[in-house]
């Protein structure tokens, strides 16, 4: 009996597979068992935090029970045993998968990391911008990449330094190659980090001015008054003052009125007075954002300058309260019998006469 327990047919194939079929078959149930257990703690603490590391580990978790089982077999098998250099290479094959599988976790974890944020962010009321999260969940995968990557180059005996200064020397030449390329990523990030404006706001950036209808990592697209659809690169766009008047609170309306000379001063400080009150009873115009005065005697009549703000700062409220004061301002004037100046001009004529005309 002791022959055939320590024969070779059972120490290098029936133990090994013992234990391997072992560990294969505990896998599933041990997993879900720990599973269950992160899913009733979380749940008691009011949080979701056990379904995702339910959902990005336990995928991964089931992998390294299967890979313990595996390594904990061949480790016992008397081969291997009786072969450092493969017992030596077993145990590496096993550290670079426990990596590899780890890795496998937190990759998967970083794929929730925007609904995780938006929703830890609405908590603390703080504002979010949702298009960096895929940003983030995108520079997290590869710094998960990238170092595993090197622990497992570490672990086989590669020179890590001559791997990154290689990596160097190929992101120099790529970054002088790639110069626009990378002005446009850098002002991409940029933007999204002070976020100026959003999709559907109306800016101006240089000569171009319109909605906002793409914002990504290369260029901002803005589709102009006349449906015209304008790229404009992001380093631009990060170098040059931006106006975005969807943001206004308020807009401004200022304009001049120029009254014809001979009006009588009382029918004047009527007019303005009226303005005045036109101004203060609107439910259109910001209270105490008012003025009305007379700024200057010109050639041709006696101006007032006008200005006020308009509640609303949507563009088409803005052009109709703006238009309806036009026309009570009309109103007032033909009430009060005084008429609007315009430039004039007298012509001496040959024969000693005279005559006006407007400029």
């Amino acid at each position: 009996m002791y022959d055939f327990l320590n024969s070779g047919f059972v120490r290098n194939f029936f133990i090994p597979a013992a234990i391997f079929f072992l560990f294969f078959f505990l896998s599933v149930p041990a997993v879900n068992c720990l599973s269950r257990l992160l899913k009733k703690i979380s749940k008691k603490s009011g949080r979701t935090w056990g379904e995702k590391i339910d959902y990005s580990f336990h995928r991964p978790l089931h992998s390294i029970v299967i890979a313990i089982g595996l390594y904990v077999a061949l480790s016992n098998c008397r081969a291997v045993q009786q072969s450092p250099a493969a017992a030596a290479n077993i145990a590496k094959c096993f550290r670079s998968f426990l990596v590899i599988a780890v890795t496998w976790g937190f990759y998967r974890m970083s794929d929730s990391i925007e609904l995780t944020s938006t929703s830890f962010a609405k908590k603390l009321d703080l504002k979010v911008d949702e298009a960096l999260m895929p940003v983030f969940s995108g520079i997290l995968h590869f710094i998960l990449v990238a170092l595993a990557v090197l622990i497992i180059a570490q672990e086989w005996s590669f020179s890590i330094s001559g791997l990154l200064a290689g990596l160097g020397l190929g992101g120099l030449a790529f970054a002088l190659a790639a110069k626009d390329m990378l002005a446009n990523l850098f002002g991409g990030f940029v933007i999204l980090l002070d976020h100026p404006f959003s999709i559907g706001d109306w800016v101006r950036t240089g000569d171009v001015e319109g909605t906002i209808e793409d914002i990504n990592f290369r260029s901002l697209k803005i589709r102009t008054y006349s449906q015209a659809v304008v790229t404009v690169p992001n380093s631009m766009v990060a170098s040059t003052p931006v106006a975005n008047y969807s943001r206004m609170g308020k807009r401004r309306v200022e304009f001049t009125l120029a009254i014809k000379y001979g009006a009588p001063v009382e029918q004047l400080k009527s007019c303005a007075e009226k303005i005045r009150r036109l101004l203060a009873e609107s439910t259109d115009i910001e209270n105490g954002t008012f003025a009305v005065s007379l700024s200057s005697l010109g050639k041709s009549g006696i101006n007032f300058d006008v200005y006020y703000y308009t509640v609303a700062s949507d563009y088409t409220e803005y052009l109709r309260v703006r238009e309806n004061i036009y026309y009570a301002v009309l109103e007032i004037l033909d009430e009060s019998h005084v008429s609007l100046a315009y430039p004039t001009s007298s012509v001496i004529l040959e024969n000693g006469g005279t005559r006006e005309t407007g400029e």
